[in-house]
């Protein structure tokens, strides 16, 4: 099962870290797994980067914070070795750009003091709340149907359809 895919190389001989190199690094492990094995050794290992990158950058689903006090002296690396001011950016010798950007902005709305803010915001809560009480509701109904009126009219609801997706889960050790 030979492909075409080739790593692309630095003159030192080491993979430039590129986008293109990363789907073909995959492709040619894929393909040497599938000869000759290592499927667990080569997911442990790009299960354990993903948690190193969580790790820096946080993960709100896992309840990590982000490593502000590397996070920091990042963006200050940034700085020193690129070419300076807000819009820094650093290049390394294998062709990795780091620039220094605002992301993430967030607005606060607790202190605008607006009423008609908070009773909108009181409004779409109740809604989500009536909404989920009711998909709940929605779930108990027989698959034969179920008759409800809406006004003068008869209508038959059915229940969600349901699916799932067959995977698996890796779960690094504590």
């Amino acid at each position: 099962m030979q492909t075409d895919y080739e790593l692309i190389l630095t003159p030192d001989n080491i993979p430039v870290l590129s986008k293109q190199n990363a789907a073909t690094f995959h492709q040619q492990a894929k393909e040497r797994i599938m000869e000759h094995g290592g499927a667990f050794e080569y997911v442990e290992v790009i299960k354990f980067f993903a948690a190193l990158d969580k790790q820096i950058s946080g993960d709100k689903t896992s309840k990590i914070e982000p490593d502000n006090e590397f996070l920091d002296y990042l963006r200050e690396e940034i700085k020193r070795q690129g070419n300076g001011g807000d819009k820094a950016e650093y290049k390394t010798e294998r062709g990795v750009k780091f620039t220094l950007a605002e992301v993430g902005t967030v607005y606060d709305f607790s202190k605008c003091n607006d009423p008609k803010y908070l009773d909108l915001l009181l409004a779409v809560e109740g809604a989500k709340t009536e909404l989920k009480l009711y998909q709940d509701f929605l779930k108990t109904v027989p698959t034969k149907g179920l008759e409800v009126r809406r006004g003068d009219e008869l209508i038959t609801i059915y229940p969600p359809s349901k699916s799932s997706k067959s995977s698996f889960k890796v779960s690094l050790p504590k």
